[in-house]
């Protein structure tokens, strides 16, 4: 690009300004009281000296920026002729400060007359010029007529152009008007290509397949690349590779003709996808004539079956003698040839000496865009007392419920996200029968009633610094029937809710938090942080129980981790909570493993 400049000629007055101001800098600090402006007609000396950010006085070595800063101003309106002379008075009275005149000649303004394209036969010169914002009347700005170039450019991408260039041939007065500017674009067309294979390289355990079709690519269609932009972000979005490239284009040997035949090369880095983990221990017996017991955490997730994206997971553990939770998951990806996945699951919690709690659950999701998913489910719940206690703790009761999900997600790196955000919400209804036990029976007199149930979970990541990030959470869940339980309310309290409180050391029947953390990111999927956490809930009371009804409010705070294992991401934070002091802190440890 080529713009005609004209290198200013100072009066000698100038020349004497600028060596009282440097003799002053010898002898003293000197700062410049005022600035005065004449010559100046197009722009006002309060918009210079607003749209430069001076603010007298100043140092007198900031002169010379604040003419550099005009002269781009008038240059970027067009004032190609521009020129800017000073003089300098001193003050009587004080030494150290002066008084500057600055004398402005704008000289004619040159603006765009003509915008004249050549070389384009795919796209018609409206077409073109349609997508620049530099247009007639216009003074030229480089980083306008730059970014006008790249729009072309990517029409010319997304229709299958890959190869074609634009330039600026030149930007010249015209000969009748020296006011006036042609500027002359050149558009070098290279052939069109179509893509008609792919192929990958890094994937030692997943299937070329797999990759291709989660990529949502399909061979015969011609170059695009604003489709080829979101083929990282979906491999990325798998969670099954460690790294992932940009896709890179191959033209293939021997093609040749007024379309090439061309390929994509997809390079990824496989990660940890299928994981064990296990830790037992043995408590022994606290007093004589207890017994010891064994506990402990066993892990398996593999959510990459033989290299098909298929997902199992098996989780088992004991947090006390008398609490432990088994779960086993299965999803099915694709069927149907769409991005429908069909998942079933089983869950059982033994809570304390109270009862267990069977669930099994049906789900399918279907990703309806690169962001939303929606699914629904089917799940039967059935509760048996404990035989162990000789008195009542909850109703033997069956349960079936059926309800809908919905999953917005915009993160970029869901392992790590560094923006975006990730919103989720799920709505279940459903009836519960009470069946026994028959000795307590009669402590109720409707055995069939319906519960409701809510949840919802929403984040916002924004960055800040380099490779720092705050999250903003807001979570809370919502129970409602004629009749609730001890089964039928929500655990509150550790790793993954409100944090300085034992694991699962409150039951709610709704509860809502929020959560903040400012996050220092040290790896793809590492960070540490600090957090406060902050939420209220309620309990209705229960009669049969003779348990009054609770609500508290509650906050907790500290810092932890994220530490990227074979395992999964493990959390770890140290936290206070009400009344804590630093000795009774609580530490938590967690293992994020998307299923």
């Amino acid at each position: 690009m080529t713009v005609h400049s004209f290198i200013p000629i100072r009066k000698p007055s100038a020349y004497c300004g600028w060596l009282l101001l440097f003799y002053g800098m010898l002898t003293a600090q000197p700062s410049v009281r005022s600035i005065t402006m004449e010559g100046n007609t197009f722009f006002s000396d309060r918009q210079l000296l607003e749209q430069t950010r001076m603010t007298l006085p100043v140092p007198a070595a900031d002169i010379s920026r604040f003419v550099a800063s005009i002269e781009e101003l008038y240059r970027g309106e067009g004032f190609y002729g521009f020129t800017a002379d000073s003089t300098v008075r001193t003050p009587v009275n004080d030494s150290t400060m002066f008084d500057v005149v600055l004398y402005i000649t704008e000289n004619e303004r040159t603006l765009v007359s003509q915008i004249v394209i050549s070389g384009n036969s795919a796209f018609p010169t409206e077409r073109l010029v349609s997508l620049m914002e530099t247009a007639a009347g216009d003074p030229i700005r480089a980083a306008v007529l730059e970014a006008d170039i790249r729009a072309m450019l990517e029409l010319y991408s997304r229709s299958g152009f890959p190869f074609t260039a634009v330039s600026a041939e030149s930007i010249a007065a015209a000969p009748d008007d020296p006011s006036k500017l042609i500027v002359n674009l050149v558009v070098t067309e290279g052939p069109p290509v179509s893509i008609d294979e792919f192929r990958t390289e890094g994937n030692t355990a997943t299937k070329t397949g797999i990759i291709i079709r989660e990529a949502k690519l399909s061979a015969g269609g011609m170059f695009d690349q604003q489709r080829l932009d979101a083929v990282r972000k979906r491999i990325e979005r798998l969670q099954l590779f460690s790294s992932v490239s940009e896709p890179q284009l191959y033209i293939r040997p021997g093609a040749a003709g007024d379309t090439l035949s061309g390929g994509l090369l997809l390079t990824v880095t496989e990660g940890s996808t299928n994981n064990f983990d296990g830790i037992l221990g043995y408590v022994p017996p606290s007093s004589p004539g207890t017994e010891g017991y064994i506990t402990g955490n066993i892990f398996v997730a593999m959510r990459n079956l033989f290299g098909t994206g298929r997902k199992a997971l098996l989780k088992w553990q004991r947090e006390t003698a008398l609490t432990q939770e088994l779960e086993l998951q299965y999803r099915e990806p694709w069927l149907f040839g769409i991005p429908l996945s069909a998942g079933i699951g089983f869950q059982q919690r033994k809570q304390d000496s109270s009862y267990v709690r069977t669930k099994n659950e049906l789900r399918a999701d279907l990703a309806v865009t690169e962001a939303l998913t929606v699914a629904v489910n089917v799940t039967g719940e059935t509760v048996y007392p404990s035989a162990e206690r000789q008195q009542f703790t909850v109703f033997q009761s069956e349960g079936f419920f059926y309800g809908a999900d919905v999953l917005f997600d915009t993160r970029e790196n869901p392992r790590n996200p560094t923006g975006g955000i990730r919103y989720g919400a799920t709505v279940q209804q459903g009836t519960k029968r009470i069946t026994g036990p028959e000795q307590y029976l009669s402590l109720t007199d409707v055995r069939n009633f319906t519960i409701q149930r809510f949840s919802l979970d929403a984040d916002l990541y924004v960055s800040t610094l380099q490779r720092q990030v705050i999250l903003l959470g807001l979570h809370g869940k919502y129970v409602s029937s004629t009749r609730l339980e001890v089964s039928d309310l929500y655990p509150l309290g550790g790793t993954t809710s409100i944090r300085g409180y034992r694991e699962s050391q409150f039951f709610a029947a709704q509860f809502a938090y929020i959560t903040a953390e400012y996050r220092f990111l040290t790896g793809r999927a590492s960070s540490f942080f600090g957090f406060a956490d902050a939420g209220y809930f309620s309990r209705p009371a229960d009669a049969n129980r003779s348990t009054p009804g609770q609500e508290r409010s509650l906050y907790g705070y500290g810092i932890g981790a994220r530490i990227e294992t074979g395992l999964g991401i493990m959390n770890i934070s140290y936290a206070l909570g009400e009344g804590d002091s630093y000795s009774n802190g609580k530490v938590h440890v967690g293992i994020t493993n998307d299923f």
